[in-house]
């Protein structure tokens, strides 16, 4: 398969696009950069909770007690390996913030590798949230001009992670666009090949894909910076030939009228966003308490979308397999009435009413689709042996384009994640999304307000 026409000027627009300063005096888009940096940030502090992030964690401190940069779970490390344990912190619950228009996590990608290099290097807060900016942009654009096929293959946070990553480093070491995509065809051929299959089936070496990205992103940024470098069609090898997806020609001749994080989503609920929808349904069914009477349940029909009808396991066997899974999810919700995050962490797994409930749930097609955005739908329809049944329908679930959560509900949600250990997060936050910090401060230090006891 040989590069379209529009190729190359594709990729000088992009790399035009990423020079220089992003943010400059556009208070949208720091604003919408602070928030996406709290979400996440958040989401690696609640990760803190698991001993798989703490014994991750300390592997990536171990033997450097003098390192670089902050790991979140406690320590410092090198600034590679802080970031690599710091990303796989932020993915585990399913709480970062997510992209809609292509199937990826563009701050997953961007931020741990930016923390750790603005950290390790002094770089200012202003400076922080311009490296988001331009590795979330990078790596959207990278999704959109190839679409995943459906049923999706290869997970995002094996494939864009370490593009996201290595444009994020090398904007904060260049401010040169050019730099920057030298850098990302470095990290194209060394992004990996997981399967998607993996968090489906709950194989939680797929929360490990988004560290693996953030340590290949530094070696591709070095590695470009001293010459070794790919070609103007790299990044297209990879994708188009390699690993086979049809590019957009439609993309590569738009004309982006902004930012791509600007279009960002972010999640309320700790399970993969294509179980939203049915969620919700569950969430009104419920009404707040636990199903009523649930061993009189004989089926749970569940129509949905396209993308959640491969999330269909009944028997899930780690966290990471129950937040992939719809009848997991649904009959969680059924079972406690709630929707909080501890409901989809492990414990809930081998719940015996959770797991009596699962084996009821059958998933068929939501037929029509509607179009965006509604094309991620569900309906959920309790049926029992009297022959009643509850019914609730969720066109499009909240964080979506048409309901996304707002700037102080996102603050209440990093606030909720981090209250248990770090009360004066959520006041901290608050301060950077809203401008009374300064953009000139050092990260270093606002992340020491953040979480003051992590880099001990």
């Amino acid at each position: 398969m040989s590069a379209p026409a529009q190729w190359h000027e594709w990729r000088e627009q992009l790399a035009a696009r990423v020079s220089g300063d992003p943010i400059g005096d556009d208070p949208q888009l720091s604003r919408k950069a602070a928030l996406v940096v709290v979400d996440d940030l958040a989401a690696m502090v609640f990760g803190r909770q698991h001993s798989e992030i703490r014994d991750f964690s300390e592997a990536m401190t171990r033997g450097d007690v003098h390192g670089e940069a902050t790991v979140v779970a406690g320590g410092r490390a090198p600034r590679e390996r802080a970031a690599a344990a710091n990303a796989v912190a932020a993915g585990w619950d399913e709480l970062d913030e997510g992209y809609r228009p292509a199937t990826c996590h563009g701050g997953l990608y961007a931020l741990p590798a930016a923390m750790a290099e603005s950290e390790a290097t002094g770089a200012s807060l202003d400076e922080l949230l311009s490296a988001v900016v331009v590795g979330y942009e990078v790596a959207t654009a990278v999704a959109r001009a190839f679409p995943a096929p459906r049923p999706l293959v290869l997970h995002p946070h094996a494939t864009l992670s370490p593009i996201g990553a290595a444009a994020a480093v090398t904007w904060l070491r260049t401010r040169s666009g050019g730099a920057v995509l030298d850098a990302v065809d470095a990290a194209a051929t060394m992004s990996m090949a997981g399967p998607f299959r993996h968090a489906t089936s709950g194989a939680q070496v797929r929360n490990v894909w988004a560290g693996g990205g953030a340590v290949l992103g530094f070696l591709a940024s070095d590695a470009a910076a001293a010459g070794l470098r790919g070609d103007a069609v790299t990044l297209f090898d990879i994708f188009g030939t390699t690993y086979g997806q049809d590019v957009d020609p439609g993309e590569l001749s738009s004309d982006r009228g902004s930012w791509a994080i600007i279009d960002g989503y972010h999640k309320r609920y700790a399970a993969c966003q294509y179980t939203h929808a049915a969620l919700e349904c569950a969430l009104e069914i419920c009404e707040g308490s636990p199903l009523e009477s649930p061993g009189d349940v004989v089926a749970i029909d569940v129509d949905t979308h396209p993308l959640a009808m491969a999330l269909d396991d009944r028997a899930p066997t780690t966290a990471l397999g129950g937040k992939f899974s719809v009848p997991h999810v649904v009959a969680a919700v059924l079972a406690t009435g709630s929707a909080d995050a501890a409901v989809f962490a492990s414990g809930n797994l081998t719940d015996p009413t959770v797991a009596a409930l699962r084996e009821r749930v059958d998933l068929t097609a939501y037929e029509p689709l509607p179009e965006p955005p509604h094309d991620r739908p569900a309906s959920v329809t309790v049926r029992y042996v009297d022959g009643t049944q509850r019914r609730a329908e969720c066109l499009s679930a909240v964080g979506g384009p048409d309901r996304p959560l707002g700037e102080a509900e996102v603050l209440e949600k990093a606030g909720d994640l981090t209250a248990r250990h770090l009360p004066d997060f959520s006041r901290v936050a608050a301060q950077i999304v809203d401008g009374e910090v300064a953009g000139s401060e050092p990260w270093a230090a606002i992340l020491s307000a953040l979480v003051p006891e992590a880099g001990r």
